[in-house]
Parts: C-alpha cells; structure tokens; sequence
C-alpha cells in the first residue's frame, strides 16, 4: 500500500510582506502618473471646449443674422457668449480649477457680426498649472490659433 504524504506548502509571512512592500510600490508611482495624465486631460478637454464653443458662437451669428458678445471674466473665471440682438446667453461655462485667466491678457471680450467678422483682436493668456497657453485671435473672420508654451 502506498502512502501519501500531505504536504502543506505555503508562503511564510517574510515572503507575503515582501510582496505586500512591491504591489504598494508600483501602485503609488501608478497613481502620481494617474494624477499628472488626469491633469493633462483635463487641459486638453478644456481647451477642446473653448474651441467647439468659438465655432459655434461663430456660426450661431452667421446662421441667425445676430451680434454675438463673446466675454471673458477674470473675477468669476468664467466665459459666456450672448446674443446683443436677442439678449439671449448662448455660452456660458466656468473655467476648472487648475485653468485661471492670466493678467497680461489685453482681451477680454470681442462681438463676433451677423457676416462672421470679429470686432476686436488680441491674445487671451491662461495659466494652466504654471504653464502658459495663449489664445491668439485675429481681426477679420474669427480666426483664432491656440498656442502652449
């Protein structure tokens, strides 16, 4: 008859912490880079946004044949777009908390005319987490070029 030994192999409390030690680790250099790629989205979401809303204030004024008033303000940190002709608000979105409006800016709002024109020009400075991005906009057609430093 053969016997069978039961054999309780298992892992002993040195071997379970040192592999405890290594998984928290790995995890906290994993969440620094979460936080950092979070932040990164969230700027580039942002300034997605700002762009879809130009275009739009831009056609809302072609399309209905209105002024539109396109504001930026520093105090609220806040912009908005509202129609002079109806004295409806079209935009109006608060900046995130990492996003601030920048006191160099020599903009702070601009009408965009029934036939696309942009009355004003000037730059739109906005401090991202320490790092500058400049919103360029250009006399004429509403253009407008959006640049990180």
């Amino acid at each position: 008859m053969e016997t069978f030994i039961k054999r309780e192999d298992g892992f002993t409390l040195l071997e379970v912490m040192i592999v405890i030690t290594v998984m928290t680790i790995i995890l906290s250099f994993s969440f620094f880079t979460l936080t950092s790629f979070w932040a990164l989205m969230q700027k580039n979401m942002f300034l997605n946004q700002l762009q879809s809303d130009l275009y739009y204030a831009h056609a809302y004024a072609l399309n209905r044949q209105e002024t539109i008033n396109f504001r930026f303000t520093r105090i609220t940190q806040q912009y908005e777009a509202a129609s002079k002709d109806s004295n409806k608000m079209i935009i109006q979105r608060k900046l995130p908390a990492a996003i601030n409006i920048d006191r160099e800016t020599n903009l702070s709002s601009f009408t965009i005319t029934p036939d696309g024109n942009v009355s004003n020009f000037g730059t739109m400075i906005l401090n991202v987490k320490g790092k500058k991005v400049k919103i360029t906009f250009y006399i004429g057609r509403g253009r407008f070029l959006i640049e990180e430093e």
